[in-house]
């Protein structure tokens, strides 16, 4: 058995594939965003006689309503309630964003927050540039089979909402603070070869970094000219060598949402994808385009999501 040790570097974002609505599935309590609990707020809703049955409500209505009397709702009407940054507070403040107050949820069972493990089991695949780890369907064995455990559960003191950079439109995430461990354990490893695997891990990322920071340079602004979007790119990728450390058995793996094509490639590519996007991909060679991808601000510093620095214990 293999036992994995995250630690995030940066915001991760697991998407469970809902999207929550203002005042509908989701209210912000001052600074927190509280998802209802369907069956707990419809009771306390209902028996504060707060809407008539008998008549039909639009969103806008049902949404001010919720608006105007939330402090009848309490913990006990919540799944959770996590931290929200200050632009995300002004979106929801702001009338003229009504199409912007849709959050992308964190993976969760019953509000309980967990990283799975096929998220971590795809970022394997693309180090070890294998297209599948288990039973080959094709021609089956048993010691082929690999299993991979999701993580226990997280609390939600370590989640906040973020709002992304530079990919218009801005997308709201509820993503995994910094500095969050977690573990995973490989209980069936298939036909994963640990040495290459730690091989693979030692130099991929660092490299891939270090090829993104060559080309993107070629296509940040000229002095005195205003920034673009190479040179929010370029910073990314700088704070990100920043965060790198190779000392000892800790690894670098990006994981979840908005990880990017640069990282998302088999093999190494030379010369490196670019930024305009192929007519073509190939199943053996995924040649895909550059992009500036998903980013969240941190004190003023632009940071990709998903990073994550991996130990390995056996």
């Amino acid at each position: 058995m293999v036992k994995l040790h995250l630690k995030t570097i940066t915001p991760l974002h697991i998407s469970s594939g809902n999207e929550l609505s203002y005042n509908l599935e989701y209210i912000l309590l001052g600074n927190r965003l509280c998802k209802l609990n369907i069956n707990k707020a419809s009771r306390t809703i209902a028996k504060a006689q707060l809407f008539d049955f008998s008549k039909n409500y639009s969103y806008k209505d049902f949404a001010n309503t919720i608006e105007k009397n939330k402090s009848i709702l309490s913990d006990e009407d919540f799944d959770y309630c996590i931290h929200a940054e200050e632009p995300f507070i002004d979106t929801i403040k702001n009338e003229r964003s009504e199409g912007k107050k849709i959050v992308k949820e964190f993976v969760n069972s019953n509000g309980k927050f967990y990283v799975p493990g096929s998220s971590v089991k795809g970022a394997l695949l693309t180090v070890l540039r294998r297209e599948m780890l288990g039973i080959d369907q094709q021609n089956g064995n048993i010691s082929q089979k690999f299993v991979i455990t999701d993580s226990e559960l997280i609390g939600e003191e370590n989640f906040t909402i973020d709002k992304t950079l530079n990919r218009p439109p801005a997308v709201s995430l509820i993503t995994l603070d910094p500095n969050t461990s977690f573990t995973m354990q490989i209980r069936k490893l298939g036909e994963m070869d640990l040495d290459k695997l730690r091989k693979n891990l030692s130099s991929y990322s660092v490299n891939q970094i270090k090829k993104a920071r060559h080309y993107v340079a070629k296509f940040t602004s000229r002095e005195g000219m205003r920034p673009n979007g190479a040179d929010q790119f370029l910073r990314i990728l700088e704070n990100l060598d920043k965060d790198i450390d190779t000392d000892g058995d800790a690894y670098f793996l990006n994981i979840g949402f908005g990880g990017g094509s640069w990282f998302k490639i088999f093999g190494d590519v030379d010369p490196p994808p670019k930024f305009d996007r192929p007519k073509k991909r190939t199943s053996t060679l995924r040649d895909w385009e550059a992009h500036t991808t998903f980013a969240v601000d941190i004190e003023n510093e632009p940071y990709q999501l998903g990073w994550c620095k991996l130990k390995i214990e056996e």
